[in-house]
């Protein structure tokens, strides 16, 4: 009789598990193993943030950048926004562009995606004290980091998952937005 409550036991648990990031097994038609199919700018209704300084409107467009590069897995185009976004902060005298570099001279897209967790903390109160207008949105992805999860900014409610790329696309969820 235990070792049934022990087997259902362990169905719940792996459904819970395979549920927690309910697609990552999903492909759509347009999607390959090798090929990352991102939805297009109508269907990820992006909402425009406004900053009261153009240098910070222009490293958020940056960071965006590097976001994108690394949900396609793509580590040469990563490195190429992260020393696009790493003048941009040299520029403002930030002390951020170093984790950029980090990435730029990287590349390795896991080592790429750990210092973009830390290039998003370090964004955290650029963005949050900068911000005029429109959203940002924090989105959270509790897989990421081998359970440890992690956060990322979007201008899109829609989940597209740079820890994970097109293992994980839509693992993920809003945790809150910056107005």
């Amino acid at each position: 009789m235990k070792i049934k409550y022990i087997i259902l036991g362990l169905a719940v648990i792996t459904a819970l598990g395979i549920s927690s990031c309910g697609d990552a097994e999903k492909k759509s038609e347009n999607e390959s193993t090798s090929e990352v199919v991102i939805d297009t700018e109508e269907d990820m209704e992006e909402v425009q943030a406004e900053f009261e300084n153009d240098s910070v409107a222009k490293v958020y467009e940056g960071y965006l950048e590097l976001k994108d590069a690394l949900v396609q897995t793509d580590a040469s185009a990563a490195a190429e926004a992260a020393s696009n976004l790493q003048s941009k902060l040299n520029a403002m005298g930030s002390e951020v562009a170093t984790i950029a570099e980090a990435i730029a001279t990287s590349d390795d897209v896991n080592i790429q995606r750990e210092k973009f967790s830390e290039l998003t903390a370090a964004m955290d109160s650029l963005l949050k004290n900068a911000i005029s207008g429109g959203k940002i949105f924090k989105q959270y992805c509790p897989m990421a980091f081998e359970g440890k999860g992690d956060y990322w900014y979007s201008s899109s409610e829609k989940i597209r998952n740079p820890y994970y790329g097109d293992k994980m696309l839509k693992c993920g969820r809003v945790e809150g937005t910056i107005q």
